[in-house]
């Protein structure tokens, strides 16, 4: 796991936040809440490591300490939830390690109009290679853990004249392996008219963050601003202005990443609820976009409808440096079902994201129409290459080599386009939520793109006043270096029934089996897994 300085560093973060809450729980007077509790998890696998060959089963035993406790008061609140397991493994004790995630959150109003201390910490066991194993966890003992930090200031008012949002805050991410390390300053300001203006309206929204990692830095700037005079009709004229920026010493390809421009449209208020703007848009200068091409003017469109306080939709189109840019936002709730639709399209780097191709070993191979993997040759390394790679010994053999993409630092600027789905409804004694994303992100250097797709669906369902059974299903979809010769997808599905029960207000029982398949583009990758686990807490 991590590094004795890592450890003391960690603890020494969380001593900080543990006496700014005692300092808190004495200067405002408000609800505090403590739960601790101790839980023994039980899981037997067949497949541990989740490869094709030498599959080996193992028990793996967690005992863990954890702490939920929050602090509510007029002008402050802080949760804290901490979970530390100690993990052993029966088939190699050598793979005993303890493990840690933290979740906390800390606002605290310094001044009555507005301002406000932020801070938040996240400490997780992520994948430590998604594109080897992407559900890889504590069990299967191939995790890494990825720490991050934020903290800063708000300064929020809403009033009749205007309506302000702003945040300055200072973000870090540490990761056990350095990989997506990355620390710099976060800035966001956001501006509308208020309900009083009888002349003029206005929206400004300015995004910053300057983020840097082993002497690497990026500077990421997106504002775009609109003034527009009131008439006495439903058609409103305003000027419109957009300027983005994406510098630094990550841009390898020396393409053109920015964009800036100005332009004149109209606010077209088709009903008290509706309202539609539309602008025809100049670029500023002769600048060109990532493909080498001037930049032309465009037309930006953006639409903004809430029919009723429970449904609220808005949808905008624009040209960006890369071409045509969209978003979408749609949430709406009832009594009983909630949902939430999002795209979004922004710029990344310093991430987790980014793979590079390696070739980890060879299959000796019959050479036939129809290839079996079980009557392959594994071989580690180069060590098998014969005379004649296409037929040793005289044999009819072929060698395949066996690519695996390897996670490397994310020195580079990357378009992201997450598109999400997010639905629950709640039944009296049932409910059944549902989950879809698709990630689609390009690298901005080699134009290289990745693609990251899942869905779940699960239902739970109440059987007593103390018990209930959920059934879990999920689908999950990694696809690397999209059109090219290398170009590899993962698929894995994953089905889990567990059964979960009350036995008295501090005692709790979980059992639960589940079955994972992997099936990969490249076959040696492919992989079944089986699981039974048992969980009991014990609260106090």
């Amino acid at each position: 796991m991590a590094t004795t300085a890592m450890g003391m560093a960690h603890k020494t973060k969380i001593t900080t936040a543990f006496f700014a809450l005692i300092y808190s729980s004495f200067s405002f007077s408000g609800d505090w809440k403590f739960d601790p509790s101790i839980n023994l998890d039980e899981t037997y696998t067949d497949n541990v490591g989740l490869v094709f060959n030498n599959q080996q089963s193992s028990l793996v035993s967690q005992a863990g300490v954890n702490i939920k406790t929050s602090y509510t008061a007029q002008q402050a609140k802080f949760t804290f939830s901490s979970q530390s397991n100690y993990a052993f493994y029966s088939h190699n004790h050598k793979l005993d390690n303890d493990y840690h995630t933290i979740a906390s959150d800390l606002r605290l109003q310094l001044w009555p109009n507005g301002i406000v201390l932020f801070g938040d910490m996240n400490v997780s066991n992520r994948s430590r290679n998604r594109s080897r194993n992407a559900l890889a966890d504590i069990v299967s003992a191939d995790t890494v853990q990825v720490e991050t930090y934020n903290g800063g200031l708000e300064y929020n008012i809403d009033n009749s004249d205007f309506i302000l949002n702003s945040t300055l805050g200072y973000r870090q991410t540490n990761s056990e392996d350095n990989i997506g390390n990355r620390q710099g300053v976060v800035a966001k300001v956001n501006s509308t008219n208020g309900t009083s203006a009888r002349h003029t309206f206005w929206s400004l929204e300015h995004n910053y963050q300057e983020l840097n990692n082993n002497n690497r830095n990026s500077k990421q700037s997106q504002s775009e601003a609109i003034i527009g005079l009131i008439t006495d009709y439903k058609i409103n004229p305003f000027v419109r202005y957009y300027n983005e920026d994406n510098s630094g010493d990550l841009n390898n390809s020396n393409r053109s990443i920015e964009s800036n421009s100005y332009g004149v449209g109209v606010r077209w208020l088709i009903s008290p609820r509706l309202r539609l703007d539309t602008s025809y848009n100049k670029p500023i200068g002769k600048k060109l976009d990532i493909d080498g091409d001037e930049q032309k003017a465009y037309v930006d469109a953006a639409v903004l409808w809430q029919p009723s306080n429970r449904t609220k939709l808005s949808a905008n189109f624009s040209e960006r440096f890369y071409g045509n840019s969209y978003g979408f936002d749609l949430t709406h709730r009832n009594r009983r079902l909630t949902n939430t639709i999002s795209y979004v399209e922004d710029i990344q780097t310093l991430t987790r994201n980014n793979f590079a191709v390696s070739i980890v070993g060879f299959y000796l191979c019959p050479n036939n129409n129809s290839l079996l993997i079980e009557e392959c040759i594994l071989s580690e390394g180069d060590t098998i290459i014969p005379d004649n790679p296409n037929d040793p010994n005289g044999q009819g053999f072929v060698i395949l080599p066996i690519q695996d993409f390897t996670l490397v630092e994310d020195n580079v600027f990357s378009l992201n386009k997450t598109l999400s789905w997010n639905s629950s409804l709640t039944l009296p004694r049932t409910t059944i939520t549902f989950n879809a994303d698709q990630q689609n992100r390009e690298n901005l250097d080699s134009r290289i793109k990745d693609e990251l797709s899942s869905a779940s669906l699960s239902i739970k369902r109440k059987v007593s006043g103390r018990s209930s059974v959920n059934l879990n299903l999920s689908y999950t979809e990694t696809s690397l270096q999209l059109d090219t010769e290398l170009e590899r997808t993962d698929r894995y599905r994953r089905y889990q029934l567990d059964y979960q029960t009350s036995l008295n207000s501090a005692l709790s029982f979980n059992v639960a089996v589940s079955y994972l398949n992997r099936s990969s583009g490249n076959a040696p990758l492919n992989y079944e897994e089986g699981r039974v686990s048992a969980k009991i807490t014990k609260g106090f």
